[in-house]
């Protein structure tokens, strides 16, 4: 009996071999073909970006407020290092 039950899983453990075979080596997959990317307009695409007639106006404004937070932060480091 049990050499009945070890021919047949031979012999599907083999079909199973050569089935993987088989796919991996003489099987062709269809050709695959990669998409066409689309083509946009870019202009039309950028927005969020307008020059500035005044850009002292916005730089100063940055600059003013990093200096404002810098007695704060020496503040934190001195009691931080005692």
């Amino acid at each position: 009996m049990k050499r009945r039950i070890r021919k047949i899983v031979n012999f599907f453990a083999f079909n199973l071999l050569f089935f993987a075979l088989y796919l991996n080596f003489i099987h062709k997959d269809k050709a695959i073909t990669e998409p066409v990317p689309v083509q946009t307009n870019a202009a039309a695409t950028i927005s969020g970006t307008v020059p500035v007639q005044d850009a002292e106006k916005y730089l100063n404004a940055k600059t003013t407020t990093t200096e404002a937070e810098k007695p704060e932060q020496n503040a934190t480091l001195k009691l931080s290092i005692n």
